[in-house]
C-alpha cells in the first residue's frame, strides 16, 4: 500500500508482520500479536535489508489505522513517535522535536545546539527526554534564544559530564582513518626498508590522531627543526626524502620529542605572556585562534606525548612515528 512520498506498507505473513518500507528498504515493523512498532536496525550490508515490495501481499488502510492507534499515517513522525526512544537515532529525535517545537527548532542555532548535544550523548534517549522538558518549561515562560542555548550548554554538563561546546583544537585516542595524522611509539624490526608496515611494531593502543590542518599550523615548526635526516630509521625508508606528509613513518627519538615538548612549553609561555619566538612567527595560522585555544591544545598534548613515551619505553618501543593521512 502507498503511504506518502516513497514509503509503502506490506505484510509479512510468515511472522505476522507490517512492514513499512522506503524506496526498497525496511524502516519500521510492527507486531500484529504484540501490538508493539520498532525502528528496523539496518545491518551494514543494506542488500540484506532490501525486499521488492511486490513480491508481498498488500496492507489494507484499515489495518495501518489500527496499527496507529486510529489515525492514517501523513510523513515518517508518525512512525518514529511509536518506536521505543532507546532505537532512535539523533536525526529520529531531532525530527521529532522539530515538529512540536518548531518556534525553537526553527532557529538555526539552537537546531545545531540540539543536534550536537543528542550526536555526543551516549544515552541519547534521556538527552532527548531532557531537551523535551526544556522545550516544554520555555514555552510556559516565554523564554528567549540566548536562554535555551545556555540551557542546552548546562544539560551538556548535567548529563554527559563535559562542556560539548567548548572549542577546541581536537586530539582524538586512538585511530581516525580520515584526514589525521597518527601518532604513536614505535620500534623498527628490519632496518630493509622502514617503509614496509611490515618491518615496524606499532604501539597502537596508545596512538593519538590530530587533524592535518591542525597539524600544519600548530606542530609542523617543531616536527621540521626536529626531523633528523640522519636518524637510521628515517634513512631506511624505501622511498626516503625528508619529512613525509603522506602515509610514511616519519620517526622521532624520545630525545627529539623531548625536545619538541620543551620549545611547546616555552611557545605556550610566549603565548601567555603576549610574546612571539621562532614558533610562532612561523605558524600558519590562518583562522585568527585565540591564544587560550592553542595554548590548551599545547597542554594536551604535552601531556599525551609524556606518557606516550613513558609507556613506550617501558615496553621496549625507542621511536615515536608520526604518519601523515
Amino acid at each position: 500500500m502507498k503511504l506518502f512520498n516513497d514509503f509503502e506498507a506490506v505484510k509479512f505473513p510468515e511472522e505476522n508482520m507490517i512492514l513499512i518500507t522506503r524506496g526498497k528498504y525496511i524502516y519500521y515493523v510492527y507486531d500484529l500479536n504484540s501490538k508493539i512498532w520498532n525502528k528496523y536496525k539496518h545491518s551494514e550490508n543494506y542488500f540484506i535489508d532490501s525486499i521488492t515490495v511486490s513480491n508481498y501481499p498488500d496492507v489494507s488502510r484499515e489495518e495501518i489505522i489500527n496499527a496507529l492507534g486510529g489515525k492514517f499515517p501523513n510523513k515518517e513522525a508518525d512512525f518514529i513517535r511509536l518506536c521505543d526512544l532507546s532505537q532512535l537515532h539523533e536525526i529520529n529525535m531531532l525530527a521529532l522535536l522539530k515538529e512540536d517545537y518548531q518556534v525553537y527548532m526553527s532557529d538555526r542555532l539552537i537546531y545545531n545546539s540540539a543536534y550536537i548535544f543528542l550526536s555526543e550523548s551516549t544515552i541519547k534517549h534521556k538527552s532527548y527526554l531532557a531537551l523535551r522538558k526544556l522545550f516544554d518549561e520555555c514555552l510556559t515562560l516565554n523564554k528567549d534564544k540566548e536562554y535555551i542555548i545556555a540551557q542546552i550548554k548546562a544539560l551538556s554538563l548535567a548529563i554527559i559530564g563535559r562542556d560539548i561546546f567548548k572549542r577546541e583544537i581536537q586530539i582524538v585516542d586512538g585511530h581516525d582513518s580520515s584526514s589525521y595524522f597518527w601518532i604513536m611509539p614505535v620500534r623498527v624490526i628490519d632496518y630493509s626498508d622502514t617503509n614496509d608496515l611490515d618491518n615496524v611494531a606499532e604501539m597502537d593502543h596508545v596512538e593519538i590522531s590530530i587533524e592535518e590542518n591542525d597539524v600544519n599550523q600548530y606542530l609542523t615548526p617543531f616536527l621540521y627543526k626536529y626531523f633528523d635526516d640522519e636518524l637510521k630509521a628515517n634513512k631506511s625508508r624505501g622511498d626516503y626524502s625528508g619529512f613525509e606528509w603522506y602515509l610514511t613513518h616519519n620517526f622521532y627519538t624520545y630525545d627529539s620529542v623531548r625536545k619538541i615538548l620543551n620549545d611547546i612549553q616555552d611557545t605556550i609561555n610566549a603565548l601567555s605572556q603576549g610574546r612571539e619566538n621562532e614558533f610562532i612567527a612561523k605558524m600558519p595560522c590562518e583562522d585568527n585562534t585565540p591564544a587560550e585555544i592553542i595554548i590548551d591544545f599545547y597542554n594536551r598534548f604535552i601531556y599525551r606525548m609524556e606518557y606516550m613515551i613513558k609507556i613506550g619505553s617501558e615496553k621496549g618501543y625507542n621511536l615515536i612515528s608520526f604518519m601523515g593521512p
